[in-house]
């Protein structure tokens, strides 16, 4: 089962709603996950901790410069790291018309409705000029986070929090020239788990990496469970390399199963295979 991505990033993104720049470089924080404050030193002069991790993963110092899109860069690299990042977003720069065209440069622009997950940005009569992410769009309404912006209702370029912002999108279309979206398959997770398969009977066990358990005996949760080729977990009575074994229909979904083989006294007596 693929985990949802999207679904983390909008995550990753909520956290950060509330915190504001501050008045001098030493008062961003040490952690990134744990921030001294998001208030605390708050002032005017653009220094944060998003500028300090994006200077320690990428080599580029854009302290003390407006942030709204090194904020979503940021994001991004601490969730996947600098490579994938990369490739998500086609590239990266604190200025915001040369991240819309990272974005066209690797055909990831879109000019329709917006969708969860999506990078947009806003134009003046000049040029791009803010950007933000798409947290929800549903009956017209869009649900932004935007870095270096205000809580006050409309487009705030350069207000110095994270803030979650709310637009009647048709009344905010005309300054939006379009959104990136992000190829979210390119870093798709798996739960590792216990999955039913299609015939809602037999169990098939998938791994973290999206591989799945086959063609074998295999050690889950400190059970044994043996499994064909295809990956669907064996039950009942299986002859496996000259001796049988009884395998009871249950996995880890419901509870733990256990297996049993044939008592090596030959008396028919069946014993329980497990690991502590």
């Amino acid at each position: 089962m693929k985990y949802n991505v999207v679904n983390k990033v909008t995550k990753e993104f909520e956290k950060w709603i509330g915190y504001c720049e501050k008045a001098k470089a030493s008062s961003v924080g040490t952690n990134y996950d744990n921030p001294e404050s998001y208030t605390s030193g708050a002032g005017d002069n653009n220094y944060t901790i998003f500028a300090k991790v994006y200077k320690e993963k990428t080599g580029i110092d854009v302290q003390g410069q407006p942030w709204c899109d090194s904020f979503i860069d940021t994001i991004f690299i601490h969730l996947f790291g600098v490579e994938k990042a990369k490739k998500l977003l086609g590239g990266f720069s604190a200025y915001t018309p040369t991240s819309a065209q990272y974005f066209k440069n690797i055909n990831r622009w879109s000019t329709g409705t917006p969708e969860e997950g999506y990078v947009g940005f806003f134009k003046n009569d000049t040029r791009i000029y803010h950007t933000f992410y798409v947290r929800d769009y549903a009956s017209g309404k869009m649900t932004t986070i935007e870095g270096n912006t205000g809580g006050l209702t409309g487009i705030v370029e350069n207000g110095g929090c994270v803030a979650k912002k709310n637009y009647t999108y048709s009344d905010y279309k005309p300054r939006i020239p379009g959104f990136g979206t992000p190829d979210y398959s390119l870093v798709e997770e798996y739960v590792e788990g216990w999955l039913k398969a299609a015939d809602n009977v037999r169990w098939w066990y998938q791994y973290s990496d999206g591989s799945y358990a086959k063609d074998g005996w295999k050690l889950i949760n400190h059970h044994w469970y043996l499994f064909d080729p295809n990956g669907y977990m064996l039950t009942g009575w299986q002859l496996w390399n000259g001796q049988w074994y009884f395998l009871e229909n249950t996995s880890g979904a419901d509870y733990e199963g256990a297996c049993y083989h044939e008592s090596a006294s030959g008396n028919g007596a069946l014993e329980v295979w497990y690991v502590d």
